[in-house]
């Protein structure tokens, strides 16, 4: 049954239509009581085709006036009416929106008062513009096939590039939605390999850093979902941008264990992993240059991430450059910290518990818990692992992280990540336990009670060094 008060407006509106010089308010007027109708799903429903019509022929009225220089203000409030119309009408039904996007005179006024709108900066035309993109996220959110027609539009006229860059954040939060919406596989194609598509990234990696929008978050997600990521994209983006990306993988690996809803393909750590290979070899510069470490830091915190997860840990455990570089950079951090106050020295001063600035200032050191990280991915790949236990007994690393075994500042719960990887060195493995049980009787480790906190016991018996452990912790 036809609800009496659409088909009454509908009558009413063809009525202003055969009338001669009926005002623009008129038209409003009615199109508020069709567009607030259409709220309804009830209502909205009830839009028969020959309804269609009349709203036809206010389109081409709309078309005249966005080719104006000048729009007045009965005129914008006209397009902008008529505009929530159609978003209402839209919304969560296929017909309605078949026959928009089928009908030459409707489509065409709802992309050139997209594209009218873009440069304006009026409070009333970017709401206009708000509307606009919202039209097209409807029939995004209606169905699947608007995918191609509102990518074309949107990406090849350089629609997203123009919204992207809004001064208003609201316009910039609709216009996320539709590209995220309008993805397709075909379509991240695009992004990865277009200089427009990386643009795109830009735009979107600007925005977030600007303000956390959701759909810029679940957009850069879903892009993580290809293992060619870092190869076809990362690279492209400023080091504040990918800094962001870093921090977004980096929560989200965090979160893996519980919500298995996002996934990070092996292959892009794997790539992340020579990534970080060819960053860290400049830590060891920064003591007399002007290196920036923070990508290194970031990269080295998503490897201690995954070097937790099932489906990262044997792509880690396998890496022995991984491991190798990884020994060695601390080495290399661990002894120029001790030629003196430098970038590399520990803080082992208490003070800064009482005193709030200089803990935050503390937070905000370029290798703020990069000495710690280093030791957990350490721990982390060797546990379970007899091959990296050997390895880093090879290259001296149980007696270095046993010195590195001190309170820092800088490194927060250091002490504990060497714990964790001391047992992990030593479990069923003798000869790391030997060197452990050769280091205390050559009196090199006089702290007993560190060695306890180790879960490590050693006592003397006719002469001998015996050395008991107690069950060791997993990778953490």
């Amino acid at each position: 049954m036809v609800n009496n008060s659409v088909d009454e407006q509908v009558s009413h509106l063809i009525a202003l239509l055969n009338q001669n010089d009926t005002s623009l308010n008129a038209f409003v007027s009615n199109l508020q009581k069709l567009t607030a109708l259409m709220r309804s799903p009830e209502t909205r429903s009830d839009l028969r085709t020959e309804y269609w019509s009349p709203i036809e022929i206010l389109a081409k009225e709309g078309r005249q006036i966005l080719v104006k220089t000048d729009i007045s203000e009965d005129e914008l409030d006209f397009i902008t009416e008529l505009l929530r119309f159609l978003r209402n009408s839209c919304g969560g039904l296929c017909e309605n929106l078949n026959f928009v996007l089928n009908n030459n005179e409707l489509i065409s006024f709802s992309k050139e008062s997209l594209k009218c709108f873009i440069p304006k900066e009026q409070q009333k035309e970017i709401i206009s513009l708000k509307i606009s993109i919202q039209l097209f996220g409807n029939a995004l959110l209606s169905s699947e096939h608007s995918k191609p027609l509102v990518w074309s539009y949107f990406f090849r006229e350089n629609i997203f590039g123009h919204l992207l860059q809004h001064k208003d954040m609201t316009i910039r939060e609709c216009t996320l939605m539709v590209l995220f919406n309008s993805l397709t596989d075909e379509n991240i194609e695009c992004i990865f390999s277009t200089v427009e598509g990386h643009k795109i990234l830009l735009s979107v990696t600007d925005t977030l850093l600007s303000s956390p929008i959701d759909w810029g978050v679940l957009f850069i997600e879903h892009l993580l979902n290809r293992e060619d990521f870092i190869d076809c994209c990362y690279a492209t983006l400023p080091l504040k941008n990918r800094l962001l990306i870093l921090d977004i993988m980096e929560e989200r690996l965090k979160n893996i264990q519980d919500d298995h809803s996002f996934s990070i393909p092996g292959g892009l750590i794997g790539s992340l992993k020579n990534l970080f290979l060819q960053n860290i070899t400049q830590i060891c510069n920064m003591k007399d240059s002007d290196i920036e470490p923070a990508e290194t830091v970031s990269m080295l915190a998503i490897l201690c991430s995954a070097s937790i997860c099932d489906a990262y840990v044997s792509i880690l455990q396998n890496s022995k450059d991984l491991l190798q570089t990884t020994v060695e950079t601390l080495k290399c951090i661990h002894l120029l910290g001790k030629e003196g106050v430098n970038v590399f020295s520990s803080m082992q001063e208490l003070k800064h518990q009482v005193d709030p600035q200089l803990s935050k200032d503390i937070a905000c050191h370029p290798l703020y818990g990069f000495k710690k990280n280093l030791i957990r991915l350490i721990g982390n790949v060797c546990c379970g692992c007899k091959e990296n236990q050997d390895l880093v007994r090879r290259l001296d690393g149980i007696p270095l992280i046993l010195d590195c075994c001190k309170f820092d500042a800088k490194n927060p719960y250091i002490t504990q990540w060497c714990i964790l990887a001391i047992r992990n060195l030593l479990e069923n493995n003798l000869e790391n336990q030997a060197v452990i049980a050769g280091i205390s009787a050559t009196g090199e480790i006089a702290d007993t009670k560190l060695l306890n906190e180790m879960g490590i016991q050693i006592h003397s018996e006719n002469g001998k060094i015996h050395l008991n452990s107690w069950p060791f912790a997993s990778r953490n």
